[in-house]
């Protein structure tokens, strides 16, 4: 006996957001205690394992944004390339299955783009000292500033971070619903400590994109709905707790921090792709021979 796509997916985009809520708290409850062991000493001083923080362009931040630009645009040329070439010789289901594949990879590149940029805002901001000290929250410095000051600082993450993001991680849900969602994210966001800022995007909007497909049609929970969290999702949220958690003590994250999780977890959309792709290829061969 089989087990249906539907069921697979849900258990593992059930997973996620559970590993989600594991990990966020146990950082509220352990990441501001300095005599815990649980999170990893280098790890809880910026939220990030960062090999050589203090070589100007080439920080951890410098480094992520290029690998990930640099995935993210071969990714989306190699997806349009490949959906044109299959676009020519598919049967209507074929077409429809790849289709969803061609979104979900389109967006979540487009997304990787989007942390790209987060890096290098963070790059600028530890260069210019932008941000408040990594223990203290956003809102601590906020208070501290004069009002224009503090609407400069704030405002502009709703519209040119949050919203877009949010949009790209929950393709599927109504505009105004991701206006709502985007808007609590961003206010929340400011009552963090700076340093599980980047924890807490990434966490929230894995989320989000696990509730926007659970939320989908049971017709449309197919090989691509169960594959997805398997590729992306729940691996990169196993990345996260081995970065928080072995950063100075795994050789790995040493020497390249949190570069690793970047890689794959923009690799894993091409990944991903690239299974589905293959998959309607040989349906399309097959169909033929048959």
């Amino acid at each position: 006996m089989s087990v249906s796509p539907r069921l697979v997916g849900n258990c593992l985009h059930t997973l996620n957001l559970l590993n989600i809520f594991l990990y966020g708290s146990v950082i509220y409850a352990f990441g501001t205690n300095p005599q815990s062991t649980v999170f990893d000493k280098s790890w809880l001083q910026e939220g990030f394992c960062m090999p050589h923080p203090d070589v100007d362009y080439q920080t951890t931040h410098d480094l992520s944004g290029h690998v990930m630009v640099v995935i993210s645009l071969l990714g989306l040329a190699l997806q349009r390339c490949l959906s044109h070439r299959q676009a020519s010789k598919s049967t209507t289901a074929t077409e429809s299955t790849l289709s969803k594949a061609d979104t979900l990879t389109f967006w979540a590149l487009i997304g990787a783009l989007g942390h790209a940029w987060g890096h290098y805002f963070l790059a600028f901001s530890h260069r210019e000292q932008f941000f408040p000290p990594s223990e203290e929250s956003f809102m601590d410095d906020l208070l501290r500033s004069s009002l224009p000051e503090a609407i400069g600082k704030a405002c502009p993450g709703l519209p040119f971070f949050w919203m877009p993001l949010v949009q790209t991680y929950m393709i599927n849900t109504a505009k105004g619903r991701v206006a709502i969602v985007a808007f609590f994210c961003w206010f929340f966001s400011l009552l963090m400590q700076v340093r599980f800022g980047f924890s807490y995007a990434q966490s929230v909007l894995f989320a989000g994109m696990s509730v926007d497909q659970l939320l989908l049609p049971d017709s449309e929970k197919g090989f691509e709905y169960a594959l997805w969290p398997l590729i992306t999702t729940v691996p990169s949220g196993i990345f996260a707790w081995l970065e928080s958690t072995s950063c100075s003590s795994n050789s790995m994250m040493q020497q390249h921090g949190h570069l690793i999780y970047d890689v794959y977890m923009a690799s894993s959309y091409i990944l991903f792709y690239l299974i589905c792709w293959t998959r309607a290829n040989y349906s399309v061969v097959k169909t033929k021979t048959v």
